[in-house]
């Protein structure tokens, strides 16, 4: 599950942090990822609203980012749609 975006704001010299709507697009730049429409297809929040880079939420993006960006294994060997007569007909030849 991912974790939700901070955002910190101060009041009267007092830092307050709360959660946040979604991700900058900077903080998502500065992750590896350039693309919103791929992150927010990929179930990533994105708040475009929002300008400001925190380091706690790039460090929270990166393991993420890594996630979607890596390629998706498939299977090398594909199985061929061959009915069972010229199966059978294949495995009495060898």
């Amino acid at each position: 599950m991912e974790k939700k975006s901070i955002i910190k704001r101060q009041r009267r010299g007092i830092e307050l942090i709360r959660t946040g709507r979604g991700y900058s697009l900077g903080e998502l730049r500065e992750a590896g990822l350039n693309s919103f429409v791929i992150a927010r297809a990929r179930g990533i929040t994105v708040d475009v609203l929002r300008k400001t880079i925190h380091s706690e939420n790039v460090e929270q993006l990166k393991p993420i980012v890594k996630e979607v960006l890596e390629p998706r294994r498939t299977n090398s060997k594909k199985r061929s749609r061959k009915t069972t007569k010229e199966g059978k007909a294949e495995q009495q030849q060898k």
